[in-house]
């Protein structure tokens, strides 16, 4: 059985409407047909996030969260994800991980989002934090996705190590002592990342690199982190003063 390590990037919305997608991406009407807006979506619930693949660079479709063995079927994924998890892959490791190196040479994807969720640790308890740019735009995300049958995908979100920004918020080390963040690819390479013909030189660059767009982040409801509760409303996305922290980020 395959391992991987577990951090807390697995927390991300979508809010932006269908047009704004489609002229970002240059995505056809027609495929934003299976689209559905979200607030919140955790990695390990049944709704689908949505990616653009490599090979189909403008068609936009949705993919369940955790990549599984091509040889796997999609009933299997609560099990396997209780065993393995593999919502986020490890951006150091994917060439010689048996599970991803496949992915990251012939199976690459975006993950869109407008902003996602990151704990910071104080006092003994997690403070959610929204994070997002400033300007509120939608960013591509590095991810590597399966296909399980026909138009059945699911995907693993890659993270690297964190800069010193995401270090302040998302303040807990994983099991290798690292800190991490999600690999939120630069607009101007999102296109080299869906690449076909990209050369592994050219990949790992890529696995090194991170976007110039500057972040705004905030504190949000506990919600966030409730499995009890369905966080998929507008107003998870409302600033939540802790007076405890002192300090908004």
């Amino acid at each position: 059985m395959f391992s991987a390590i577990i951090v807390m990037c697995y927390h991300i919305s979508l809010t932006k409407k269908d047009e704004t997608i489609r002229k970002r991406f240059d995505i056809a009407q027609s495929d934003l047909n299976v689209y559905t807006p979200f607030y919140h979506r955790n990695g390990f619930e049944q709704e689908a996030i949505y990616i653009i693949k490599d090979i189909e660079p403008f068609n936009f479709r949705p993919a369940y969260w955790g990549m599984l063995p091509e040889s796997y079927n999609l009933n299997e994924r609560r099990a396997f994800l209780k065993k393995s998890n593999t919502l986020n892959a490890r951006a150091e490791g994917l060439l010689e991980s048996p599970l991803f190196n496949k992915s990251i040479e012939h199976n690459r994807c975006l993950i869109l989002a407008d902003g996602f969720f990151e704990p910071h640790g104080f006092n003994g308890q997690n403070y959610p934090h929204y994070i997002t740019y400033k300007d509120h735009s939608i960013m591509g995300i590095a991810g590597i996705y399966t296909e399980l049958d026909d138009n059945v995908f699911t995907v693993s979100l890659i993270t690297t190590l964190a800069n010193d920004y995401f270090k302040k918020i998302h303040n807990k080390k994983n099991n290798l002592g690292e800190y991490r963040m999600p690999l939120v690819l630069d607009e101007s390479d999102e296109c080299d990342w869906l690449d076909t013909n990209l050369q592994i030189e050219q990949v790992n660059e890529l696995l090194s690199s991170f976007t110039n767009k500057e972040f705004e982040s905030y504190t949000v409801s506990k919600d966030v982190m409730n499995s009890h509760v369905n966080s998929n409303y507008s107003n998870i996305l409302n600033k939540v003063n802790y007076p405890e922290l002192h300090t908004l980020f």
